[in-house]
């Protein structure tokens, strides 16, 4: 069962990947609904979107990123991260 939950992490790292380097606005589109399809996520979920796609994308580069958006949603600016709680 390790072995399967291993896989299904490095399918998801990889259709992230595809989300990540795609180049045009459509290709960004498609890769985004494959990757919340594959993921079972909820696009619409604004409130958990977040932080369920940063658990179940844990690559190194994924990793990356999401410490580079967290520092920067924890600046003063964005009211260390709680600007925009109801929104969108």
């Amino acid at each position: 069962m390790g072995e399967n939950e291993d896989e299904k992490q490095a399918q998801a790292g990889q259709v992230f990947e595809n989300f990540v380097q795609a180049s045009t606005c459509k290709g960004t589109l498609q890769a985004f609904n494959i990757l919340t399809r594959h993921l079972d996520l909820d696009p619409l979920d604004h409130r958990n979107f977040y932080s369920k796609l940063k658990s179940k994308v844990t690559t190194w580069k994924a990793k990356a990123l999401w410490y580079k958006l967290d520092k920067r949603g924890s600046h003063k600016e964005y009211k260390r991260g709680k600007s925009c709680t109801n929104t969108k």
